[in-house]
């Protein structure tokens, strides 16, 4: 017959310590409901908006917008989606946007290399050789650049900051003269 004795020591103070990290952790792992719906209710959710372009289709929140256009790859980024982000960044609404895209896609479809020969305008906002100069821009190739001049020369000619409806006077303006 065979006889084993097994001594256990347990160090007492050892598995306190063990046991109290593993508390600590746990505690921080889990988190009771109030702390957690007090959380959820201080951080505001962001609305996704889905606009269809002409070839995409983009669901987006402003921040996520904002990342988009900061990020490196914002150069490869289509014309008119640069455009869209770059207005939804500003606030502007999806009424105001189809009526910048209305006028846009009339001038140049988004092209920044868009030109007309018998008048000199040039870009996605077709400005005309003198524009270029008034507004104190540089003619250029860049879209997110046309985009930026072209943005401010609606809002300057036609809205302000207490009528924010600029994009849609432009258009209105477009729709009775062929240009604006």
């Amino acid at each position: 017959m065979l006889n084993i004795r097994i001594n256990l020591t347990i160090n007492l103070k050892k598995v306190f310590a063990g046991g109290t990290v593993a508390f600590m952790l746990l505690s921080n792992l889990i988190t009771p409901a109030y702390a957690l719906t007090s959380v959820v209710k201080s951080v505001k959710a962001e609305k996704a908006i889905t606009v269809s372009l002409t070839h995409l289709k983009v669901t987006t929140t402003q921040s996520n917008a904002r990342k988009a256009l900061a990020s490196p790859h914002a150069k490869y980024f289509d014309a008119e989606a640069t455009a869209f982000l770059t207005v939804y960044t500003k606030g502007w609404s999806v009424k105001e946007w189809n009526c910048l895209r209305y006028v846009w896609t009339k001038e140049s479809h988004f092209n920044p290399k868009a030109h007309n020969k018998s008048s000199g305008a040039y870009g996605i906002a077709q400005f005309m050789p003198s524009t270029w100069g008034n507004y104190k821009v540089v003619k250029t190739e860049n879209a997110q650049l046309q985009i930026k001049y072209g943005l401010r020369y609606i809002l300057k000619r036609y809205g302000s900051v207490s009528d924010p409806n600029g994009a849609c006077n432009a258009k209105a303006f477009w729709q009775k003269n062929n240009w604006y």
